[in-house]
Order: structure tokens, then sequence, then C-alpha cells
């Protein structure tokens, strides 16, 4: 992601942060299916490392803004912090959350390069 940055004279290494994106992706996904929206509508920033226990979606941050009692918040964080433990049971340990990375990276790359 540097290097398509660095082409594109858009890079800050202060600002790299592909990981987060899959995590964001995720976030809106999970939401998106309690709400029964679209993840295309819902955003939400997602704060933190990729591992499972650093991984901090910000639920009470979405926009638009989602109304969640304490247990459902708690149940979509978890969902997100487990999501690629969960692609990887799918897979019986024969992979990981490839499609989702790939994904990721697509919506993360300048439209310009398009």
């Amino acid at each position: 992601m540097a290097e398509i940055l660095r082409v594109t004279d858009k890079f800050n290494p202060r600002k790299l942060f592909g990981v987060t994106t899959l995590d964001m992706i995720r976030a809106a996904t999970f939401g998106a299916q309690f709400t029964r929206t679209s993840p295309e509508e819902l955003r939400v920033p997602v704060v933190g490392g990729h591992s499972r226990h650093t991984i901090v979606p910000l639920f009470t941050q979405s926009i638009p803004p989602m109304n969640l009692s304490k247990n459902e918040l708690r149940h979509l964080i978890e969902s997100v912090q487990c999501g690629g433990d969960e692609v990887q049971q799918a897979k019986a340990g024969a992979g990981t959350a490839t499609l989702c990375m790939g994904h990721a990276a697509f919506m993360y790359t300048p439209r310009s390069l398009f």
C-alpha cells in the first residue's frame, strides 16, 4: 500500500492505515446485518490493532447512528473481534480471510488509479 501511495504522491507515513480498513468493513457488515441495512450505507470507525484483543469498533460513532443496547453492542464488538477466527474455523484451519483482505485493499486504494 505504501508503494501505491508513493506512486500517486500521496504517501504520508503517519497516515498509513491498511489493516483497520478490513475491520471497518467487518464492522459495517455485522452492523448492517443487525440493522437490516446495506453495509455500503453504514460507516463504523475502528481503532486499535488487528488482533482479537486490540480491535475496537466504535459502533457508538457510526454514521448513521445505531441505537444499541449494551448487550447488542457487546455482541457486535465481539463479532468484529472474532470475524477472522470464524473464517479460519469455516476453512478448517486451511486458510485465512483472503477475500476480505482483497476487498479491504480495493476499498483503501485511491480511486484515481482506476
